[in-house]
């Protein structure tokens, strides 16, 4: 049986051989047939060829643009030069070298607007950030989205924007500084039962961490307020 199986492919395996001999045989006659043809259809193919090269290399040239403009904004911002850095941003978004880019910028954006406790336009461009960012950039901007309507106030949005963190990235290192959040803004939303209920999830998710210890002392606080 098991010679019949190789005689079998090593038959398949000779006819796809003759089928490429054959093949290749036919296209150097046809070539050779049709020169003046031939001869187009390789200028065309070389003209495609530097067409491509063009595109790729400009694209290239503006994702390294990007990523220059992005360090000039956080070279910019670390100096306190809030309106150049973003002014630059302005421009990483309107020239679209790099997603990437892009969505950093907005983070970047996000960041000084938060430090100047501009809570309400932080929120917006880590918004921004999320819709357009790739994994696992997402996550930081939603985790900072979370951060930023708490810090504004805005609980019921912290609370929405907190669940759905963590049912989409319950596992992450962010998670927990999450939870926290939810049971804080659960609490300022009234939602006691709820709070509680995220405190003993932190206590049981984060055992033997400061998050835990955090999430104690916390419902200490809740049953003594009883």
């Amino acid at each position: 049986m098991a010679l019949k199986d190789k005689k079998h492919w090593s038959a398949k395996s000779d006819l796809k051989h003759d089928e490429v001999k054959d093949a290749v045989e036919a296209i150097f006659d046809w070539i050779l047939g049709n020169r003046a043809q031939a001869a187009g259809i390789l200028a065309g193919v070389v003209a495609a060829a530097v067409v491509i090269g063009v595109i790729v290399y400009s694209r290239r040239a503006r994702e390294g643009a990007a990523w220059d403009k992005l360090s000039q904004a956080e070279s910019s911002a670390d100096a306190g030069r809030a309106s150049d850095a973003q002014a630059l941003i302005g421009q990483i978004e309107t020239e679209g070298g790099s997603a990437s880019a892009a969505a950093l910028a907005r983070l970047l954006d996000g960041d000084m607007h938060y430090l100047r406790a501009e809570y309400d336009p932080a929120a917006a461009s880590f918004k921004q950030a999320e819709d357009a960012s790739p994994e696992p950039l997402k996550t930081f901007a939603l985790a900072d989205e979370v951060a930023a309507y708490e810090a504004a106030g805005k609980a019921d949005q912290c609370v929405r924007a907190a669940q759905s963190f963590l049912d989409a990235h319950a596992g992450d290192i962010l998670a927990p500084q999450v939870h926290t959040s939810l049971a804080r803004c659960q609490f300022a939303e009234g939602q006691a039962d709820a709070a509680k209920a995220s405190l003993q999830k932190i206590g049981l998710l984060y055992q033997n961490t400061p998050w835990a210890e955090w999430a104690a002392a916390r419902l200490a606080v809740a049953a003594a307020a009883k």
